[in-house]
């Protein structure tokens, strides 16, 4: 083998060492759940529904400060496809905030560390953005700002959260450093959100739906269970499909089949027990939720 031939094999060997370390280092990087918004759980607004304070597509809370506003679950064309995304539109105007944000779980093991934010923004509202909050400091720049001129932007954040945080939100927000003048009719559309370690935005992690909603039932899950109740009480065992992340908050729904005659009901991370009597089937909706 020529000396040439062995640097060739030795530069084809190295690069591919590079390119698979980079993959391995690729893979489950978005320490964000639900950032291609293709869950929601909770209804599927895909009508304008009036948005208070609250949790709406999973992982992710409204919020609005002052004003009113809509939100959205689409369906838009991009990049020769289509994508999931969430809108919130404001119904009012005054100077105020609109916004949607999501709380990062593990953000004491991400204190001190460089990080990158990026999302796909669209906007007809100039000043809109992507934003930290680690309950030191609000934290945004110029590159992760939209102009406001109604298309898909890229919007990238790099920081480093202090290494006193006490929380990792991440926003899409109307904020700047203060309440800000909103008139009815703006908008922030937006989807692809990812949070990563590094000081690059790497292509957004794509998964399937599958692996995202398991992700988001360890926060919340709704339990549908059913019993028949003969006179004495009994009691009916529905098993979460996944372990949640603490004991839930347990909500009756709705009943599907007759609304029990009394009932009581014990959970932990695991399980819902819940007890009847009467005499009739007895089925319904219960949800849990453990958010943070």
């Amino acid at each position: 083998m020529t000396k040439a031939r062995e640097n060739s094999d030795y530069t084809g060997l190295a690069a591919d060492i590079v390119a698979g370390d980079t993959a391995a280092r690729a893979g489950r990087k978005n320490l964000i759940i639900n950032g291609g918004m293709q869950v929601s759980q909770r209804g599927d607004y895909t009508s304008a529904t009036s948005m208070p304070d609250g949790y709406y597509l999973d992982r992710w809370i409204g919020d609005v400060n002052t004003i009113t506003a809509n939100i959205q679950h689409l369906t838009a064309a991009y990049g020769g496809g289509t994508i999931k995304t969430q809108k919130i539109v404001a119904t009012s105007s005054a100077t105020g905030i609109l916004q949607t944000f999501q709380h990062v779980e593990d953000f004491a093991a991400l204190a001190g560390r460089e990080m990158t934010l990026s999302a796909r923004v669209k906007s007809n509202a100039t000043g809109y953005r992507l934003q930290i909050y680690d309950g030191v400091s609000f934290i945004d720049s110029a590159s992760g700002i939209h102009t406001g001129g109604g298309g898909w932007e890229a919007l990238t954040l790099t920081f480093t959260p202090s290494a006193s945080s006490t929380t990792l939100d991440i926003r899409v927000t109307s904020y700047n450093a203060g309440l800000t003048a909103i008139t009815s009719g703006d908008y922030i559309e937006f989807t692809n959100v990812q949070l990563e370690l590094g000081s690059v935005a790497t292509d957004f992690e794509h998964r399937s739906y599958g692996e995202i909603l398991a992700d988001c039932q360890r926060f919340y899950e709704i339990v549908d269970y059913s019993a028949y109740a003969s006179g004495a009480a009994i009691y009916a065992a529905c098993v979460f499909k996944v372990t949640k992340r603490a004991a839930p908050t347990m909500t009756f729904l709705s009943a599907s089949v007759s609304a029990p005659q009394s009932s009581t009901s014990t959970y932990n991370i695991n399980v819902l027990s819940v007890g009847f009597s009467g005499s009739s089937w007895i089925g319904g909706l219960w949800s849990a939720e453990s958010e943070l």
